[in-house]
């Protein structure tokens, strides 16, 4: 996992979460598991299982690395499962993106990823 810069990082559900207009985080780097749950909690889907975790940390690593988004067909292979299961998981490929706490993708991400 990459290292954390020295940035306070979001833990409490009683502060707001740092995001921006269209819910993405502000800095990945405030990013923890408790944020990833109030983000699950907020858009009522339910918690989260492990291979919601394996998505949530298989995305956080790519873009970290790479400083892309991934095609969801690389992200199923790597993860072992059918290309339909991310959406089962989250119901949208946004979902997925703000629950890793990525940053805002951008307009027309936004567009391929409802």
């Amino acid at each position: 996992m990459p290292q954390v810069a020295n940035h306070a990082r979001f833990n409490s559900i009683h502060e707001p979460l740092p995001v921006d207009e269209d819910g993405f985080i502000t800095d990945p780097h405030l990013w923890s598991e408790t944020f990833a749950c109030l983000v699950t909690a907020q858009d009522g889907r339910g918690t989260l299982g492990e291979e919601h975790m394996a998505v949530v940390y298989y995305l956080r690593e790519h873009f970290l690395s790479c400083g892309a988004l991934p095609p969801v067909q690389q992200l199923c292979h790597a993860q072992g499962m059918p290309k339909t299961h991310v959406k089962q998981l989250f119901g949208t490929c946004r979902a997925a993106w703000r629950t890793a706490g990525l940053p805002n993708p951008g307009p027309e991400a936004l567009a391929y990823m409802s």
